[in-house]
């Protein structure tokens, strides 16, 4: 009886593997099916959007061919022309010499002769002047059928060019874009430093107003030009700058600090007026001293800045 309890447990274990192993199996094949069906619908996408391109590129193709039918049967018709006028200088051509043979081969007394070989002589001349006339004419319009036929024959080719590289096309298209939109860009931004810099500059203009109404103070496009007179600018007895005149170089300075392009331009009687104001200027607002230049003029009692904002 043990003997039959252990087989039977050994049955039922062996039964609980083959299902353990079918239930794994099926959850593989499961995971394989979904994996499938994704990549079945990735290259589905694919697909779809490869006919898409194709048709799109088709339908290019076949309005590209009709325009070079359009143009190889006007370019038939231009030779038609051409071979017509052709024909048309050789028919007369053909006229002279029979008229010349004729003229040779007449014989009639020789007063009849001479009268009526004058008489044709001057029709000849005419008739000679004429075909002379027709014949430069159609040399004209053929020289002119030739050019055209040959401007068409360029045009042709460029279209075949253009029927064979679509992509370069497109590159080039992009590329004109892009470089539209960067140009765009560039101005707009050019706008937006120059409404920035003329706001400034009216700021600067107030703020100077209400610190002496006795500075001139001149917007010249992108310089702003600053008139300050001696006794502002000066304390007395030449004790160095005015507490007035320290306002106004820190209110420059302050300024010419918010642009990266800005430098200053110092016009002064003075060397040492000179250094004065560009120690001011660089202290008060922190501003290079490089980009402050400054000049002597004789006879200078005040000084004049010149704020250039390019």
């Amino acid at each position: 009886m043990g003997e039959t309890v252990r087989g039977n447990r050994l049955g039922s274990t062996a039964w609980l593997f083959l299902l353990c192993l079918a239930a794994s199996g099926c959850m593989v094949t499961s995971s394989k099916y979904e994996i499938k069906t994704r990549e079945a619908d990735t290259l589905r996408d694919a697909l779809a959007s490869a006919n898409k391109e194709k048709t799109v590129l088709e339908a290019r193709t076949e309005a590209l061919q009709t325009q070079l039918g359009a143009e190889k049967e006007e370019a038939a018709s231009l030779s038609a022309r051409v071979r017509t006028q052709e024909e048309e200088v050789r028919r007369i051509n053909d006229e002279l010499a029979s008229a010349r043979k004729n003229y040779e081969g007449t014989r009639i007394t020789r007063e009849q002769f001479i009268s009526e070989l004058l008489e044709k002589e001057k029709a000849t001349g005419k008739r000679i002047q004429e075909v002379s006339a027709r014949a430069q004419t159609c040399e004209q319009s053929l020289d002119a059928l030739k050019k055209e036929s040959a401007a068409r024959e360029s045009e042709l080719a460029e279209f075949r060019k253009k029927a064979e590289k679509p992509v370069e096309e497109d590159a080039l298209r992009r590329e004109r874009d892009i470089l539209l939109g960067r140009v765009e860009r560039l101005s707009e931004e050019r706008k937006q430093e120059e409404k920035r810099r003329e706001d400034r500059f009216a700021a600067l203009k107030e703020a100077i107003g209400k610190i002496s109404a006795e500075i001139k103070v001149t917007p010249l496009g992108p310089a702003l030009s600053i008139e300050l007179p001696g006794k502002i600018l000066f304390a007395k007895g030449n004790a160095g700058l005015s507490g007035g005149g320290k306002k106004v170089l820190a209110e420059v300075g302050k300024a010419a600090s918010e642009f990266s392009t800005a430098s200053i331009l110092i016009s002064t009687g003075g060397k040492k007026s000179a250094e004065e104001i560009r120690a001011a200027l660089a202290g008060s607002a922190k501003i290079s001293v490089d980009r402050i230049l400054s000049k002597t003029i004789e006879k200078e009692k005040g000084a004049e800045l010149l704020l250039l904002v390019p």
